[in-house]
């Protein structure tokens, strides 16, 4: 688990703020979940990453390896941002603001 968090965090630093696009639905969620922008953008280049989880899923007929990237932001809550990694875009498909009772949940399946 460590190397693969390793691994992805190396990946998300070989991008640049102009590299990162913001999908629709993830703005959508971000204004319903109140998450800013400057938040995300700022989490997501943070070394606080603890958790990762790769994720094969359909988009548009396609398929699309994406990652579950969960962030420590603080000592209440985490930060869950999916992701998938292109070329030359980082594509930022969904964020979720969790509490600290999701996060024991989360931390029963990862010692599973």
């Amino acid at each position: 688990m460590e190397e693969l968090v390793r691994n992805v965090l190396k990946k998300i630093e070989a991008y640049s703020l102009n590299q990162i696009e913001i999908r629709p639905y993830c703005f959508g969620r971000m204004n319903e979940r109140n998450v800013e922008e400057t938040l995300l953008i700022s989490t997501l280049f943070s070394r606080n990453l603890y958790y990762v989880q790769k994720q094969n899923k359909t988009f548009n007929g396609e398929p699309e390896k994406r990652y579950k990237l969960i962030f420590k932001i603080s000592s209440k809550y985490s930060l869950i941002i999916i992701v998938a990694f292109g070329a030359k875009i980082l594509k930022v498909i969904n964020v979720i603001k969790t509490s600290k009772g999701v996060e024991k949940k989360w931390q029963k399946e990862i010692l599973k």
